[in-house]
């Protein structure tokens, strides 16, 4: 099966459905109620709801923020005051009727079982998403007869992954569940670099997406950053991209009651793919005026062409830094997914020392990135995935 590329959407989405449709780079997308209300999800064309997963994100089913309110069958909308130990069966059962026959009746392309974000590593926390959504989603959809795949999604942890008995306990559970054709995972990683370098979560993730790979679910990876490339040597079905950072990093603050005004805008950056990186874009013109004359290390496109124009006001809400990224990034994906199982393992090995020997050069000519844009991510990145690839026999 190829490789399945999805936008991630969140705030400003039509640059998404705009780079979907202008540059293939995307084959679906993975709906935001939060960013998008109830009758703006309904109105969209049927070729886009029929490549679309729909998201519930009942990740805090006691606050509805921005358009979640929109939607009758968000818990604490439901229920008026929800609380775990109050939410009864009738609002469950009542939610998952809703739920499903939203999903249904929009024709997307599966029926997702919503998942609460917890936190630590609970011991109840089988028991909870049981009783609260998947028994009563799973009765619903089984009562309907529906011909659409129950996408059971999971809110993990960095610790969760990590803990290997704690991973086997939800790993024993996923694949109990016969019902399912699928899992929608997603991990919250409160880590303060701009790239993931827990060389343990990288190779332990791998080992969990695969394991349930190998046993025959679809599998779809959400909120991620340019980690997707190394993730797809545990053959996941689909992989997705996201604009700004809360969309290719699961952040719950996103969902919480938080003054939004008061938040600075991150500093806009440039991705280039010879680096796997995204640059914060004042090193441009350093590279440009240390690097020998003839040395181009920047992608060309016509999102570049702007960018690079003198009177180009840099700023993240531009949406060409996300085309940019959007068209390279989608590029590589695409790449990888002409190959399989070791081969596939020495394209991105490839790609990894690409980018470590370019980041050399760059530094051998003066230019000293700073901890969000250098490369150190690419070594971890490396020992994760040989790690993986020696329990997979590839090395």
């Amino acid at each position: 099966m190829a490789l399945i590329i999805y936008h991630q959407l969140g705030h400003n989405y039509n640059w998404n459905f705009e780079s979907i449709s202008e540059d293939q780079t995307g084959d679906g997308v993975i709906l935001a109620p939060r960013y998008m209300d109830r009758k703006t999800v309904e109105l969209l064309p049927s070729n886009i709801k029929e490549n679309a997963i729909f998201d519930p994100q009942f990740f805090l089913p006691d606050y509805p923020k921005g358009k979640l309110k929109s939607y009758d069958f968000f818990p604490q909308n439901l229920s008026e005051g929800f609380q775990t130990t109050e939410y009864s069966e009738e609002y469950a059962i009542d939610g998952a009727k809703r739920c499903t026959y939203f999903q249904e009746s929009n024709d997307f392309q599966y029926l997702v079982i919503p998942s609460r974000r917890r936190t630590g590593m609970p011991s109840d926390l089988v028991e909870m998403q049981q009783k609260l959504f998947v028994d009563p989603f799973l009765n619903i959809i089984s009562q309907k007869r529906s011909k659409k795949k129950p996408l059971l999604q999971i809110v993990l942890n960095v610790d969760m992954v990590k803990d290997g008995e704690y991973s086997k306990y939800l790993l024993n559970w996923i694949t109990s569940l016969t019902e399912i054709g699928g899992v929608y995972l997603i991990v919250e990683n409160q880590g303060v670099s701009k790239q993931l370098k827990d060389i343990d979560f990288l190779s332990a993730y791998l080992r969990f997406i695969d394991i349930l790979s190998e046993n025959g679910l679809d599998i779809v990876l959400g909120y991620l950053n340019t980690e997707a490339l190394i993730y797809t040597l545990a053959n996941p079905t689909i992989v997705t991209i996201g604009s700004f950072e809360n969309l290719r990093r699961f952040s719950i603050r996103a969902f919480e009651q938080t003054d939004e005004e008061k938040q600075s805008g991150p500093t806009p950056r440039l991705y280039i793919s010879t680096l796997l990186q995204s640059i914060a874009h004042d090193y441009i013109n350093v590279i440009n005026r240390l690097l020998p004359t003839g040395t181009n290390i920047f992608d060309k496109n016509k999102y570049q062409a702007e960018m690079f124009e003198p009177t180009f006001r840099w700023h993240f809400t531009k949406p060409a830094l996300y085309k940019h990224a959007f068209l390279e990034f989608s590029k590589q994906l695409r790449d990888i997914g002409l190959y399989k199982g070791k081969e596939r393992y020495s394209r991105v090995v490839e790609l990894l020392n690409i980018a470590r020997s370019t980041f050399n050069i760059i530094e051998e000519h003066g230019v000293i990135f700073d901890s969000d844009s250098d490369g150190s991510h690419l070594s971890h990145w490396l020992t994760a995935i040989n790690i993986f690839a020696a329990s997979k026999g590839w090395r």
